[in-house]
């Protein structure tokens, strides 16, 4: 470029009589020009001093370099591009699978000039990124988050108004950057591959993604990524998702090394039976390990049937010794019944002892097994994640430990348990996933109880809240609303909003449905991110016996968190003042009772929320807690300048839910929540009340008002869990009493004890085993609870107590028997009425063993008896 053709013209161009400072912006043109231009020496760009130069000598126009510095800076005029915009380049380039694409389409927008890319300074850059890079450590979720397929993953996103992709604007083209798109392939013409610059530019996107993926920062990857590859990545992961969970599932039985054909055929009725010997085919495209729903693979949606109403159970039995007859050797799997789990004989030892999932695992990432796709065709780099779990193999470790739990496979946690912890196991919040993962219809507890074991009592004590702010109580609570409620998750807690599901919707609480069922891998593969409504039941007896063991498993050890903890669920800020507005968890509970009444399932009965209730009171719960909150910003709509926060105990929120409503709940609803008030009236009070001490009010038995209470001496067996008020139960293994210096249960008073012990024994002895059967058994009813609790009956009028059907218990409602807190039906019953015997719908597992992994516990403590 010649710099004389910048020269002025004529003295007007000069804007000699123009003040200084106009004179700079009409004059700015030719300087920027100048500047950015090659009009100096051997075709290089001009320094800054001599475009002074050239405009004191040819405009007259003078200015020191600073001056100019300043004003480069004021137009934003630049001639090198600055880190974060080399970085952007990079990625947006990096996006872009076309044959054509190439560094020289990009122009950058610079002080309203548009200018070619510097390619060498961008090569330069890459080059030197690339040649920079350290593999990071992967985080322990990197591989096991990704539970969905891109079209349910990309549902559950939270979607911005006009605005056609989930991902919203984001990753979006700055204004300052302009890149070309190249010109289409011409019909039977051949499209040359990537440039050497756009190899580097392609290997250095790929880098960032990967290191992207590493860290765990899944939003910034996405947007990272083309929609192309976003959807092959999703699918990729949720492909190897699947197959380690089938293969965390039936770990210890069946395959010892899964295929994806074999995956498909199990998960999506694809076989019925697998020989080893016998290859499975699959459509690499659109083929049902793809992940991509219907719309994307262009075939016609399939009807998804739903899964039956009646749920599976778990049968505590007792611990059996026995000594294992020794299996035949065999150099191969033998053929076998693939969608018939029951028939797969077990491993041998030695194989249990050669296998490792953590190993397993890494060598699906390497050979590639788990799924149609190629992964050199992905936007992040599986040779970059493999390298990062050799550099780190413990958070492999990690992961394995977080798929056997969401598995529920608590043998190989137990076989994980045996090795050294990982130093990440309290990344991925062990009880909290167990508590999400809940499955009733198989384990119950069991998991719960392997993870106290394996990790120790002060783990569960020192890890109570995860990094929502949720308890292990809370995800209790969550499990119970995702499972038996249509509520939306984020009513429930902000930390569900993206995405917009509920953690561990792929397992049913009760056995129904898991991740690997084919009815919920087509449901999210048509896009449906959540479980319907429809295929949801009330709060049934398999739910509630799951969530009961399981917090006497967390609450009931001698190092146990503290049970009258905040709640995390329903937090709330008062719109008014700003005030944080937490619950107690019998607020909580209160809650989730409300919406099980509210919003949850056609013949909802209500007896979960009161099992659970007493089993916390039992436990310690506190039921005199009082915190400040506001009921209109939880389950109304109050005005949002207007403080409606107050000072409630769980009584107290219960009555500040109009009659009217209630009203309008089924009898059933309007009964169960009844009973719930006044237990908790007991709980405080210490004994029932006969009716003439109650107020009638609208057809509601209401508790009198603090006021008229103030005058009357508090009742000695109030549930305070003082030390005078305990009771001993000697058990059979000669524990010196549940609530002695070992356990140090509270004791509280004999009503809400012979409610607890009926309680236990409905548990253990009724399912729900026709689709006409009712969810409580007649053993068992919730209106004579309500007559004996407001005081219109001096007994408790079932059989269970009528009849002598219950063993002895304590006064405060535990049975004597070796594992007294989760005992057996043996241990509960005078005779047999169990009607759970349908053993191709029950699953019998032993009893846990809660005590005597609390003795182990408790007996290396410095203050041990």
């Amino acid at each position: 470029m010649d710099p004389a053709d910048l020269a002025p013209r004529s003295e007007a161009e000069k804007f000699l009589n123009d003040s200084y400072d106009e004179r700079w912006e009409k004059l700015r043109d030719v300087i920027v020009r100048l500047y950015l231009g090659k009009y100096g020496s051997n075709g290089k760009s001009m320094t800054i001093r001599q475009v002074a130069e050239f405009m004191k000598s040819h405009y007259n126009f003078y200015a020191v370099v600073n001056q100019y510095q300043t004003r480069f800076r004021k137009w934003d005029v630049r001639r090198r591009i600055l880190s974060s915009e080399k970085d952007e380049i990079v990625n947006h380039l990096g996006k872009r699978k076309h044959p054509g694409t190439s560094t020289s389409d990009v122009k950058l927008n610079h002080g309203e000039r548009e200018k070619p890319l510097d390619t060498k300074q961008l090569k330069r850059y890459a080059k030197d990124a690339i040649h920079r890079y350290k593999v990071e450590a992967m985080v322990p979720r990197a591989l096991s988050s990704w539970n969905l397929p891109y079209a349910a993953y990309a549902a559950s996103l939270p979607q911005y108004p006009d605005e056609p992709s989930p991902f919203g604007t984001a990753g979006t083209t700055p204004n300052y950057l302009n890149i070309d798109s190249p010109e289409a392939v011409t019909p039977g013409g051949r499209a040359a591959g990537p440039s050497p610059n756009m190899q580097l530019i392609r290997q250095k996107a790929t880098q960032t993604r990967s290191s992207l993926f590493l860290q765990g920062r899944y939003k910034d990857l996405l947007i990272n990524c083309g929609r192309e590859d976003r959807i092959q990545l999703i699918n990729y992961l949720h492909d190897f998702h699947i197959h380690t969970f089938v293969t965390a599932k039936y770990w210890g039985k069946g395959p010892r090394a899964w295929t994806a054909e074999m995956i498909a055929a199990l998960t999506l009725n694809g076989l019925s039976v697998f020989n080893p010997a016998t290859p499975v085919a699959l459509s690499p495209v659109g083929s049902p390990m793809s992940g991509i729903s219907p719309s994307i693979s262009h075939n016609k949606p399939e009807r998804i049937e739903a899964p039956t109403m009646l749920c599976r159970w778990s049968i505590h039995v007792p611990n059996i010794q026995y000594m294992a007859i020794k299996e035949p050797e065999t150099s191969a799997q033998d053929e076998f019944i693939l969608n018939d789990p029951s028939s797969w004989p077990q491993w041998r030892e030695t194989e249990l002892s050669n296998h490792s999932l953590p190993k397993s695992m890494l060598q699906s990432i390497t050979t590639n097994a788990f799924t149609t796709s190629p992964s050199q065709d992905l936007p992040i780099s599986m040779e970059l994640v493999e390298q990062s779990l050799s550099k780190q193999p413990e958070t492999l470790v990690a992961e394995a430990w977080k798929f056997a739990i969401m598995a529920g496979n608590a043998e190989l946690l137990y076989q994980l348990g045996e090795q050294d912890k990982p130093r990440e196991i309290d990344e991925i919040y062990p009880f909290h996933l167990a508590a999400a993962f809940l499955d009733g219809g198989h384990g119950c507890c069991t998991v719960i109880d392997e993870l106290a074991y394996s990790l120790g009592g002060d783990h569960v004590f020192k890890h109570n809240i995860n990094d929502l702010g949720h308890t292990i109580l809370d995800s209790l609570m969550v499990s119970i609303l995702r499972s038996h409620t249509k509520v939306k998750p984020e009513k429930v807690s902000i930390g569900f909003s993206s995405p917009n599901r509920y953690p561990g919707e792929e397992r049913d609480i009760c056995g129904r449905w898991d991740a690997d069922t084919p009815a919920v891998r087509k449901l999210f593969q048509h896009g449906h991110p959540r479980i319907p409504g429809p295929w949801k039941h009330p709060f049934c007896h398999t739910s509630v016996q799951a969530i009961c063991h399981s917090v006497i498993g967390i609450f009931g050890s001698p190092l146990s968190p503290d049970i009258n903890t905040l709640s995390g669920l329903f937090l709330r800020r008062c719109s008014c003042c700003g005030l944080e507005l937490k619950l107690g968890p019998l607020h909580t509970l209160v809650i989730v009772a409300y919406y099980l009444a509210h919003r949850g399932m056609r013949g909802e009965t209500m007896f979960g929320p009161l099992a659970i209730l007493v089993c916390l009171l039992r436990l310690g719960a506190d039921a005199s807690l009082s915190v400040t909150m506001s009921v209109e910003d939880i389950i109304g709509e109050g005005d949002p300048e207007t403080c409606y926060h107050k000072k409630l105990d769980a009584c107290d929120l219960m009555q500040e839910i109009s009659q009217g409503e209630i009203n309008r709940w089924p009898m059933d609803c309007q009964i169960g929540w009844s009973c719930i008030l006044h237990t908790l009236y007991l709980a405080k009070r210490g004994k029932i009340r006969k009716k003439q001490e109650f107020e009638r009010n609208f057809g509601q038995w209401v508790h009198q008002t603090p006021e008229e209470e103030s005058d009357e001496e508090p009742e000695e067996a109030a549930d305070t869990g003082s030390e005078h008020n305990r009771c001993t139960l000697e058990t059979d293994t000669g524990y010196k009493g549940v609530h002695g210096i070992w356990l140090k249960l509270p004791c509280g008073n004999p009503e809400l004890g012979l409610l607890w012990a009926t309680i236990q024994v409905e548990l253990l002895t009724y399912r729900r085993v026709t689709d006409n059967a009712p969810w409580v058994s007649d053993n068992f009813s919730m209106g004579a609870l309500k007559i004996w609790l407001t005081g219109e009956s001096d007994d408790f009028s079932i059989p269970l107590v009528e009849t002598k059907m219950m063993k002895e218990h304590s006064p405060c409602g535990w049975f004597p028997n070796s594992d007294f807190v989760c005992p057996i039906a043996q241990d509960v019953c005078e005779g047999y009425f169990m009607n759970m015997d349908i053993y191709d719908r029950a699953s019998m597992i032993e009893r846990a063993s809660f005590t005597d992994s609390w003795a182990e516990i408790y007996v290396d403590r410095d203050d041990s008896p």
